[in-house]
């Protein structure tokens, strides 16, 4: 059993987003379940349907970790950061009914400021080329964009990027939690 406790790492209007444990695993199999085929194509770049497995991956990676947006008990928004403890790729999809609130945003703010507290030096990530929006996110959160072929590859070195972060989650009008900034501003780059 994992002494593991979910986390709130910061709000967003009626939103709880929090860092999950190994036992959330049936959140994300649960979230991915219930995206339409577009949602899941351009959070995988390909068509995926191994949830189960995609869940085990995720929290079965020492340095891997996964951020909820919940609304009440459902799970609306999600973010994952798979690293290799040196580096990160991030990756986030929203439920088509909570789009354009800012939670794309925050979460992919919050997978660089998590990736920079746990010590990982680099952020990367891609998106499908007409995903205008998670362009625009990478974007704002310092990710450094080039094109290959029909994906955008994103890179940062997250010390360089953290205050463009936090500036991003206070533009979209989210807070992060005390314990949580203190330990963001603790860290020694």
């Amino acid at each position: 059993m994992s002494s593991c406790r979910r986390e709130r790492l910061a709000a967003l209007g009626s939103y709880s987003i929090e860092l999950l444990c190994p036992e959330d695993a049936k959140y994300v199999v649960e979230f991915y379940s219930s995206l339409d085929a577009f949602s899941l194509y351009y959070r995988f770049l390909g068509i995926f349907k191994d949830f189960e497995g995609h869940a085990r991956r995720l929290f079965s990676g020492q340095c891997n970790y996964a951020i909820g947006a919940f609304l009440g008990n459902d799970i609306v928004a999600l973010g994952e950061g798979f690293s290799d403890c040196r580096s990160a790729e991030l990756a986030f999809a929203v439920k088509e009914e909570h789009r354009r609130r800012g939670l794309a945003t925050v979460i992919a703010a919050l997978l660089i400021l998590e990736a920079y507290r746990r010590g990982i030096k680099t952020m990367e990530a891609y998106m499908h080329g007409d995903n205008y929006a998670a362009i625009r996110i990478g974007e704002k959160v310092g990710l450094n964009l080039e094109c290959e072929g029909d994906v955008y590859h994103g890179k940062a070195e997250v010390a360089k990027v953290r205050d463009r972060c936090l500036n991003a989650i206070r533009e979209k009008g989210g807070s992060l939690e005390p314990w949580y900034l203190e330990a963001i501003a603790s860290v020694k780059p």
